[in-house]
């Protein structure tokens, strides 16, 4: 699957472990990108599934030590 460029509902569902009834769930709150050309089929962008799935990424204590070290020390 993950040579395509786009994909449908079936390959989403296993890219993100998401169930059929979740991935319409979020179509439907427009809170995940979908392509919908004719008004039927609805397909995903194989690359805007990996940018939305990364959106929710929870940092590592190591991660977040260092970001508010930076910002303790005005460090760019």
């Amino acid at each position: 699957m993950l040579n395509k460029k786009a994909t449908g509902i079936k390959d989403a569902m296993e890219f993100t472990g998401y169930s059929r009834a979740h991935l319409y769930r979020i179509i439907h709150l427009k809170k995940i990108p979908y392509y919908k050309p004719t008004g039927g089929k609805i397909f995903f962008r194989i690359n805007e599934l990996e940018e939305f799935i990364s959106l929710g990424k929870i940092a590592a204590a190591h991660e977040a030590l260092e970001k508010a070290t930076k910002i303790i020390n005005r460090e760019d």
